[in-house]
């Protein structure tokens, strides 16, 4: 399960593993603002599981960038082909090198992009300049991405859960 993370202002930052968000509490970092109806048991305690969790301080460490991953760069890239425009779902794109790693490209945010089955095959192992494709926009390395970085929640409006609709303005 997921648990959405807000700021000491209750803006969403995130969204985590009910895992991380227990440890949080534990901690004391933060408010347990929402429950599921599941309970999780310890030798010595017993609580319900958070839905949604606010931090209790501003103070957070400061970041310079958003950590590189398969999935960011598909939110980066707002789930469309970079080359073609294509919306690729989130069980179906695939990630491409621009100057592929065969020819000593990087796996990186300034050389990876979201790319559709079609358009990867047509590109193959070519640079991009020999390829004859073009990116419909630069490729940038981000600072911040999208708070909601599980998109399967952008596409199924449904599958957010009650307690979070409050928080997000829906």
């Amino acid at each position: 399960m997921k648990v959405l993370a807000l700021s000491n202002t209750y803006e969403p930052i995130g969204v985590i593993p009910w895992e991380k968000a227990i440890s949080l509490v534990f901690s004391g970092k933060v408010y347990t603002l929402s429950s599921y109806n599941k309970e999780i048991h310890s030798p010595s305690t017993t609580m319900n599981l958070p839905s949604v969790i606010a931090f209790k301080s501003g103070k957070r460490a400061k970041i310079n960038c958003a950590r590189f991953s398969r999935k960011n760069v598909w939110v980066r890239d707002e789930g469309k082909c970079q080359y073609c425009g294509v919306a690729v779902s989130a069980e179906k794109y695939t990630l491409d090198h621009i100057v592929p790693k065969a020819r000593g490209g990087q796996t990186n945010w300034l050389n990876v992009v979201t790319c559709c089955q079609k358009c990867n095959q047509k590109k193959g192992d070519k640079p991009l300049a020999q390829s004859g494709m073009k990116l419909l926009k630069p490729v940038v390395k981000p600072v911040t991405l999208p708070y909601m970085q599980d998109m399967q929640f952008y596409t199924e409006m449904s599958r957010i859960p009650e307690d979070w609709k409050f928080y997000l303005g829906c």
